[in-house]
């Protein structure tokens, strides 16, 4: 290469850094779009201004136990809060009102437990068990998901020497609601993928015997990808809820401008400012799973 080919390219680079040095840079109080621009004020870390994504992103095993539904032992992973400016890690949601992780023990059974404005959607997570509830029976297993209609009465229990692992979320219906009159059982095993969402996300619905009701715009579905893929980033706007949790595998999680380890037993709710991108990499191994859930206001 000529050596005024060179000497032009390093005093390019130069200015392009120069621009973007802290003395160069211009200072901001409002937190700026995202950008994939060399020159946006977005391509530098801006802390005090920007979201503090730490906040949206939780594990159960930072919340102490505590029972509930019966008698379940429950820990939490999300919480009611304020998704714009949460004051404590986790207490991000509007929509749901509960996001746990809960376990019954081998051997165990919860009491029958009922409650007129709450309804609940189980995912089995790891064991065995069986669900008792309407007057119907159902014979639970790992992937399965359960909708429980506000108003019926259910119990668990758990004949096996392992524990029962769900995921366990709960919406609160409003004084009007009208609830489903049965509980709906879903499987996703035996349905057919949806691929190319946002570049890479394979989407595996449940297919429920029952179509669930829920009171709010909302559902849930698992979602995979190929290894050494990345989903497109993308922001989500204020009226949305979105949650994602890791269920099995390791993935990477590009979420504003930090990157996290993604593993089984956590979530991240994706701040709806239109201000932090999210996407998940899967640099190899085994196939994440996710457990998505949206709620579109």
């Amino acid at each position: 290469m000529p050596r005024l080919s060179r000497r032009l390219i390093f005093a390019a680079l130069f200015a392009a850094f120069a621009a973007l040095s802290p003395g160069g840079q211009q200072k901001i109080v409002v937190e700026p779009d995202p950008s994939y621009r060399e020159d946006a004020l977005s391509n530098r870390r801006h802390p005090g201004v920007e979201t503090d994504v730490e906040m949206y992103f939780n594990t159960w095993r930072n919340s102490p136990p505590q029972e509930g539904h019966g008698g379940l032992v429950e820990r939490e992973i999300l919480k009611p809060g304020n998704p714009f400016k949460p004051v404590q890690k986790g207490a991000v949601l509007r929509y749901l009102k509960t996001y746990n992780r809960a376990e019954l023990g081998p051997g165990a059974g919860t009491r029958e437990y009922r409650d007129a404005r709450e309804q609940v959607f189980l995912y089995i997570w790891n064991g065995a068990g069986r669900l008792e509830a309407g007057g119907r029976a159902v014979v639970l297993e790992e992937g399965m998901a359960i909708v429980i209609p506000a108003g019926i009465s259910y119990r668990l229990n758990n004949p096996s020497s392992a524990p029962l692992e769900l995921f366990l979320a709960a919406e609160e219906t409003p004084v009007d609601f009208v609830p489903a009159a049965r509980i709906s059982v879903g499987r996703y095993r035996d349905t057919k993928p949806i691929l190319g969402a946002h570049w890479a996300h394979v989407g595996i619905p449940f297919t429920y015997d029952v179509d669930p009701k829920f009171a709010h715009p909302m559902g849930f579905i698992v979602v995979s990808m190929d290894a050494f893929d990345i989903a497109q980033p993308h922001t989500h706007p204020a009226p949305t809820e979105e949650i994602w949790l890791q269920l099995k595998g390791r993935s990477l999680l590009f979420l504003g401008n930090r990157l996290f380890a993604h593993e089984p037993g956590w979530a991240f709710l994706v701040p709806p400012n239109n201000k932090v991108p999210h996407s998940s990499i899967n640099p190899g191994g085994e196939a994440p799973l996710w457990l998505f859930f949206g709620c579109r206001q």
